[in-house]
């Protein structure tokens, strides 16, 4: 292949990663079907969870490592989310304490990406290469989609303190975010694929054969699948067994679980210098979540008969728009330190402790 690394597969590292994976898995599947103790099928299954989001990382890493930073970031958040989205839908599903752990993860998972994954981002970076220089254009607009999709969440909030007693009026509104969340998040695809690359990264060269990229992210999607169904299962009995409430486990817990792989790529990425590629793996996650996993949730919720509001807690809200502020100023300055970083990461940890005694 002209330009590119010869293939060589799976490496040992990557090897010995996929097989403890693979026990961990399995371990879940086990406690599962001995019907062990709910909190540790929770634990196992979430370590497992994370692990197989770590493999979907991985394989969506090499599937787009030929095709350019933006494809690449693309698909890295895509696949990313992959987890997420699963334990999301299977939430509303099941539906009682679950739709709120459903509703604020989405929240979650955008306080994660900016604040956390952004975060730790700059740090590595910073640390690693002193201030960094970034492009701002491109920055500039993810912020300016995070904005607006937190102005989107924000509104359906605002018009449930107006009209508290009209749950059918916050169900339509709800449904009308979600529409248009999803033409906005169509409408930035094409943006983002029509207009030049202008990250001035070089195309990357994958080891990998494009067969075996395919065959891992099958195996470990389904896996996953599996796995989410599990942890599910375990949620509203570990809420009874240790007193954790569902928003935290929301907020909290499920998005770290769901996005690891976005932590562990942004960050390695990040610590080679491309501050662009790891941004954009942020932006875009975040971005996906907040438009087309939202989007995906409401409908979820019409389809299995458990309607979900996008109605939050006025906490939740402020913080997600503050974060999403302080992404803004930082993308439209083009350049960044690991203080920036550590700031953000400062931000989640005390919103974390808050959420713990909501």
């Amino acid at each position: 292949m002209t330009g590119h690394a010869q293939q060589s597969g799976i490496n040992r590292s990557e090897g010995i990663q996929f097989a403890v994976i693979a026990g961990i898995a399995v371990l879940a599947f086990a406690l599962h079907f001995a019907h062990a103790n709910a909190v540790l099928i929770f634990v196992i299954s979430g370590i497992a969870v994370a692990g197989m989001a770590h493999v979907l990382g991985v394989a969506t890493e090499q599937a787009g490592e030929a095709a350019g930073p933006r494809i690449s970031a693309l698909l890295n958040a895509t696949f990313g989310n992959a987890a997420e989205l699963i334990i999301v839908v299977l939430a509303i599903r099941q539906g009682g304490e679950l739709i709120d752990v459903a509703r604020y993860s989405i929240i979650g998972s955008v306080l994660g990406n900016v604040l956390l994954i952004l975060g730790a981002s700059l740090l590595v970076s910073g640390i690693k290469h002193g201030r960094q220089g970034f492009n701002a254009t491109i920055a500039g607009v993810n912020a300016t989609m995070l904005l607006l999709a937190t102005t989107a969440l924000a509104i359906p909030t605002l018009f449930s303190f107006v009209m508290k007693d009209d749950p059918s009026a916050e169900i339509g509104v709800s449904h009308g975010v979600a529409i248009v969340m999803a033409l906005l998040y169509a409408a930035y695809l094409f943006h983002a694929f029509r207009s030049p690359d202008e990250s001035g990264a070089s195309e990357g060269a994958a080891r990998w054969t494009p067969r075996l990229s395919l065959i891992v992210l099958v195996i470990s999607a389904v896996v996953t699948g599996f796995l989410s169904e599990f942890l599910v299962s375990a949620i509203e009995p570990t809420i009874e067994s240790t007193g954790i409430s569902p928003i935290f486990i929301g907020l909290i817990i499920v998005p770290i679980v769901g996005n690891v792989a976005e932590h562990f790529a942004a960050v390695k990425i990040a610590a080679k210098g491309d501050l662009d590629f790891a941004m954009g793996i942020s932006f875009n996650s975040a971005l996906q979540v907040a438009l087309a996993v939202t989007a995906v949730a409401i409908a979820a919720g019409f389809a299995f008969g458990h309607e979900l509001t996008l109605s939050f807690g006025a906490l939740e809200m402020s913080v997600l728009i503050a974060a999403s502020v302080l992404a803004a100023f930082i993308a439209i300055s083009g350049k960044a330190t690991w203080l920036e970083g550590l700031q953000l990461l400062a931000i989640y940890a005390i919103a974390a402790l808050a959420f713990w005694y909501v």
